[in-house]
């Protein structure tokens, strides 16, 4: 019988901690449940060589389960190649990362095996910048310096605070700041509220389209983009559905204006180590099955966008979604590769 990929499965107590364990360490050579075709492989890959992430004993990453604040925290940490203080006798593997933590004024709250929050993540990635902000500033801090970007969009909204990472996401994450943070040294964080004056520009409300048929979002032009736009929007006709594209992130989406939700986004050139394809809200709340308008309208996108896919992938991209596995599937001269996050959320790569 098969279980439903859910998010309490996600956010299930790890057997082992992800850091700190020295029994849990898989071979350096990789982990057997992360595939060349897996969306992170090259950057889980890159977090393992450089000692920002472990795995478990059985050789696994378990990239789809949930990350909580004591794991991130310890990721973050490791990510500035300092020394740890020592743990002294009967004390917890991540005792020593909150001793640093609240040394430095970070924003921990303590709770070990609490799911960890994009915002949350952004409070304390702004800490290590020596900025005290919290909620909508730190997540504003974070998209005005490049630290991250949007889920759906280059704003507060699209950012997404209120969602969980997946140890995979997790990576991503800690590369991300790495490559473009303005100190690589840990800086203390401020007792008072640090100046909002910076954040000017980064919009609060969503980016979803306005009721036009396709909509542009950010500066300057992308005539490539644009077309590829136009001919979604022309798959889509009748649906209700809006699509529109984003200059600066180089992708386009369709958005559903009767739930403001984007549920899928291409992106002009892969990202994520081959990713081209990311849906999301295909399965409502407390719902069994996907929504078939919504998967419906994913696949005649694709197909608009030179990527054939039909009942084969629905098929597998269903089998995928209930158990949380990565799955293959050959369509002609292309193959994608399947990566659920969550109950409806996941990436594709595509290879043609």
């Amino acid at each position: 019988m098969k279980t439903k990929f859910t998010k309490s499965v996600l956010t299930a107590i790890l057997a082992l901690a992800l850091m700190g364990q020295a029994s849990a360490l898989a071979a350096p050579g990789g982990f057997k449940d992360v595939p060349s075709s897996h969306w992170a492989y090259n950057t889980i890959m890159w977090g393992q060589q450089n000692k920002v992430v472990e795995g478990f004993q059985d050789q696994t990453f378990r990239p789809s389960q949930g990350v909580n604040e004591s794991q991130f925290l310890a990721m973050l940490l490791r990510s500035f190649k300092i020394d740890i203080p020592t743990l002294q006798a009967g004390e917890g593997w991540s005792t020593s990362y909150y001793t640093l933590a609240k040394s430095l004024n970070y924003p921990v709250s303590g709770n070990t095996n609490a799911p960890i929050t994009r915002t949350n993540v952004a409070e304390l990635v702004a800490a290590t910048q020596g900025k005290n902000y919290t909620g909508t500033n730190a997540i504003k801090y974070m998209l005005a310096k490049g630290l991250a970007q949007g889920k759906t969009g280059n704003s507060v909204d699209g950012y997404q605070g209120n969602d969980s990472l997946t140890r995979a996401e997790a990576v991503v994450f800690i590369k991300n700041v790495i490559d473009k943070r303005a100190s690589n040294v840990l800086l203390p964080r401020p007792s008072t509220p640090s100046d909002p004056s910076e954040l000017e520009g980064i919009k609060d409300g969503s980016e979803s389209v306005v009721d036009r048929d396709v909509e542009k979002i950010g500066k300057g032009e992308d005539q490539e983009l644009a077309g590829l736009a136009m001919k979604v929007n022309n798959a889509l006709k009748g649906t209700g559905f809006k699509v529109f594209y984003n200059v600066e992130q180089g992708a386009l989406g369709i958005d559903d204006p009767k739930t403001n939700r984007v549920m899928f986004v291409y992106f002009e050139k892969p990202m994520h180590d081959g990713t081209i394809v990311q849906y999301s809200h295909l399965v409502d709340s407390g719902a069994k099955e996907m929504r078939s308008d919504y998967v419906n309208a994913m696949v005649k996108a694709m197909n608009s966008l030179g990527l054939p896919v039909g009942d084969t992938f629905k098929k597998t991209l269903d089998d995928a979604d209930w158990d949380g596995k990565t799955r293959t599937v050959k369509i002609g001269n292309a193959q994608y590769s399947i990566n659920p996050t969550h109950a409806g959320d996941g990436f594709i790569a595509v290879k043609q």
